[in-house]
């Protein structure tokens, strides 16, 4: 019964009890969480956080460290839970309730020689977790997940899209009659206002052109022929996705950092707010997305991880009990 998560409901349903029975007798007789409470093996290494508050730590295993692993946070019952994997064996080695630096300083010292065996942590572009690592791990190296610096960049597009939408609207004139003709006079060849050319273009700009269908290609072209200045932020984040392909990974560190120097001088052409906080991101992380190339190590384990997590709370609506949701948490994925 402990290999995976159980769905309560289901069990009732078939032994032909309520939900809340089947989870009692789990609880109070089945899953050892009473013994283990009684003889102090759980929440051994529970401790009062840097902010006073008693913070539990479910999970915190030497023996689950190892070279590679991944950083990355959680939010369980409304508290943000620090969770760290193995990307080699997708256990988890520490679930912490804190986001502070001191805090998770404290914790992997209590974990001793285990943490020299680290070489590398994957983690978002979070401050946070890289002076965390930098303090815990020092040998280590540090990478940026590729998927959050995608995010990153793929947002700088939309907040153009979206700033450009608010210019339009700003440009409607206040009576609907002279809106109408305003809207007839500026409608563009495909029949759609500016306005809604770019609402409608929101999902073509998460996407690749080798993505794009035949009609969403016409979209491209016409909203790009528009708004030139969504083209050129368009074009240079496209380029950083194409660093950050697959096959790329581990390789041609030597070319990228040539091709980031080019990448920097057109950014800085751009003369576009939206750009320029793109600059101010790759500069501030470009060493450790600079070590992706070298490494070619992403987030995934982590990310995987926050979602069979998720999918254990959702399979037993919600948390209950947390401290017991903790405990099973624990048995399961570490």
């Amino acid at each position: 019964m402990d290999e995976k998560p159980v769905n309560f409901t289901t069990i009732g349903g078939f032994l032909q009890l309520k939900p809340q029975t089947v989870y009692s007798w789990y609880r109070n007789y089945l899953s050892g969480y009473p013994e283990a409470v009684e003889n102090k093996q759980w929440g051994k290494d529970n401790f009062t956080g840097s902010d006073k508050r008693e913070k539990s730590v479910p999970i915190l295993k030497p023996e689950n460290f190892g070279e590679q692993m991944s950083v990355d946070e959680k939010m369980i019952d409304e508290e943000f839970y620090t969770v760290m994997t193995n990307r080699e064996t997708g256990k988890i080695a520490l679930l912490a309730e804190t986001l502070q630096v001191k805090d998770l300083n404290d914790l992997i010292n209590k974990i001793g020689e285990a943490k020299k065996v680290v070489k590398t942590i994957t983690a978002d572009l979070s401050p946070t977790y890289e002076k965390f690592c930098e303090q815990s791990f020092p040998a280590a190296t540090l990478v940026a997940d590729k998927f959050h610096v995608v995010k990153h960049i793929l947002e700088a597009v939309q907040a153009l899209r979206l700033r450009l939408k608010q210019e339009e609207l700003a440009k409607l004139p206040a009576t609907k009659k002279e809106r109408r003709e305003y809207e007839k006079q500026t409608r563009l060849i495909n029949g759609e206002s500016r306005i809604e050319m770019l609402t409608r273009s929101r999902y073509i700009l998460f996407k690749r052109p080798e993505d794009w269908t035949v009609s969403q290609q016409k979209r491209a072209n016409l909203v790009f022929e528009t708004f030139p200045q969504l083209k050129t932020v368009y074009e240079l984040t496209l380029q950083i996705r194409k660093w950050l392909d697959k096959e790329k990974a581990g390789k041609y560190e030597w070319e990228i950092e040539k091709q980031l120097i080019h990448w920097y001088d057109c950014a800085e052409q751009a003369k576009l707010t939206e750009v320029e906080n793109l600059i101010r991101l790759i500069g501030s992380h470009e060493q450790k997305i600079m070590n992706y190339f070298k490494t070619g190590k992403t987030n995934a384990k982590a990310e995987a991880m926050n979602s069979k997590i998720q999918r254990f709370i959702t399979a037993n609506y919600g948390v209950r009990d947390k401290d017991f949701f903790l405990y099973r948490l624990a048995h399961y994925y570490s």
